[in-house]
């Protein structure tokens, strides 16, 4: 009987742990059907709802953390497949270890304060409820990449929190700027996600699965055909866009378009910290090849530099932050290709909650530096010019004219990316448009055949020919 009421305890944490992602896409989908059914919802009614729905999921959440750390073990909880095909399905997991448990607290966390935050600062926008909509369905998302035990799982909440930050981005869609940001952002993701897709399919083809347990296993001793390199390489290039490394983090400073919340949330806490998530999970598939380390190393450092370099002339405070940001997560990238994974966790967890406050004090940014400079006594000047003093002025003014150029990285790949492909869908359409005007002027210009004369001429009335 024990053992029976034992067992019947693991099944009921197991169903709450798995929930925590279905609490914020049932707040997201409450709202929208009230909203859709013509209600005109108040904000309290808003918030209450949001909060209730990430209330729920932290509840989730905590009972997994707690079952994860009674059982001592990682809480690998398998819920069939979602989809199956024959002999072979895509399974439904979610997993509790020693990485997804403190950061999903932490997500939890956060987006609870984003809401409470995001009360008074949006009080009275037009965009009230599309906000809490999406920060909502963000929620979802992000438990799910965090949570979700596969692979598969993980895209799909990775394809949810690209998703919303896209749209967060453009949030005040009647000006121009964050419109072009978010199409931006929205690019950016596209090509990037490309790499965690075939990485996925890759695991798939060549190891028949994705769950993070299974495969951590099946690592210990690959196969000899286990293309560890380019699966590596992928999963790189799928964070490089996430979590805005060189030479596409370009985006990061104009997601700054968005409000103060969604910049902290999402840019500051979350988001931006998703790529060094996806890394640090995948360690067991980069430890194949020594290649993926450097080109880990190679990537955060070049990133570091130029991200440090173009932060300290940066105009606003905003901006001044999203180029920290790049500079500390490329610091963890580092940190993975060295094999440091539990320090780049913990560098992970800290630094969002730094950000994440910096950005939600961010408009106070010039009221709080005044504050600084009358405690010191009318100090004037940047805290970074004594470093940059000790070097040559020649030396000073290329980085400094680098440093606010971006080191040309963008126009580079305007130039030698995005034009070509531009130019080479405008002679795509042009040829289309030709062959597409060629076939329908074909039949036309064909004479025609007996049989068709004969069937036009009765359709006239007409004997046709014998």
């Amino acid at each position: 009987m024990s053992q029976l009421m034992t067992l019947g305890l693991k099944s009921l944490v197991d169903h709450i742990a798995a929930a925590a992602p279905a609490w914020p896409a049932l707040g997201a989908l409450l709202i929208s059907a009230l909203a859709l059914r013509g209600r005109r919802l108040s904000e309290q009614a808003i918030v209450v709802i949001a909060q209730a729905a990430l209330w729920g999921a932290f509840f989730c959440v905590a009972v997994g953390s707690v079952g994860y750390l009674v059982h001592g073990a990682p809480l690998d909880v398998r819920l069939g497949h979602f989809y199956k095909a024959g002999d072979y399905g895509f399974e439904l997991v979610f997993l509790y270890d020693g990485l997804s448990v403190p950061v999903a607290l932490l997500a939890a966390l956060l987006l609870l304060a984003t809401s409470r935050f995001s009360v008074h600062y949006l009080h009275r926008e037009p965009g009230f409820l599309r906000f809490f909509l999406l920060m909502l369905t963000f929620g979802a998302g992000i438990l799910l990449l965090l949570l979700g035990g596969t692979y598969d799982l993980l895209l799909a909440g990775w394809e949810i929190v690209g998703l919303t930050s896209v749209l967060l981005v453009g949030f005040f869609h009647e000006r121009a700027g964050p419109v072009r940001a978010s199409l931006r952002v929205l690019v950016t993701y596209r090509i990037c996600d490309i790499g965690l897709l075939l990485a996925a399919v890759w695991l798939h083809l060549s190891l028949h699965s994705t769950v993070f347990v299974d495969l951590a296993s099946r690592l210990r001793a690959p196969p000899a055909d286990f293309p560890g390199l380019a699966i590596g390489l992928l999963l790189l290039f799928a964070a490089m866009g996430k979590s805005a490394q060189f030479p596409v983090g370009g985006w990061l400073p104009r997601a700054m378009e968005g409000p103060t919340a969604s910049s902290a949330v999402f840019y500051g806490g979350l988001s931006v910290h998703a790529g060094i998530y996806l890394l640090i999970r995948s360690a067991p598939i980069l430890s194949q090849s020594p290649l993926v380390g450097l080109a880990l190393v190679a990537v955060g450092t070049v990133t570091a530099v130029m991200a440090t370099l173009s932060g300290h002339v940066s105009a606003d405070a905003k901006t001044g932050i999203a180029y920290a940001t790049i500079s500390q997560v490329a610091l963890m990238v580092v940190e993975c290709g060295l094999g440091l994974y539990r320090v780049a966790t913990l560098h992970l967890l800290a630094h969002a909650l730094l950000r994440y406050y910096q950005f939600l004090r961010a408009p106070s940014a010039l009221q709080d530096a005044l504050a600084r400079r009358a405690a010191l006594g009318g100090v004037a000047g940047s805290h970074n010019a004594p470093r940059w003093r000790q070097l040559p002025v020649d030396l000073r003014r290329f980085l400094y004219r680098l440093a606010v150029e971006r080191f040309e990285v963008e126009a580079a790949l305007d130039r030698w990316g995005t034009r070509p492909v531009l130019a080479l869908s405008r002679w795509l359409s042009e040829l289309e448009a030709r062959l597409v005007a060629g076939l329908a002027a074909e039949p036309e210009s064909r004479p025609p055949t007996p049989r068709t004369a004969a069937g036009a001429a009765r359709r006239d009335g007409q004997d046709g020919p014998t």
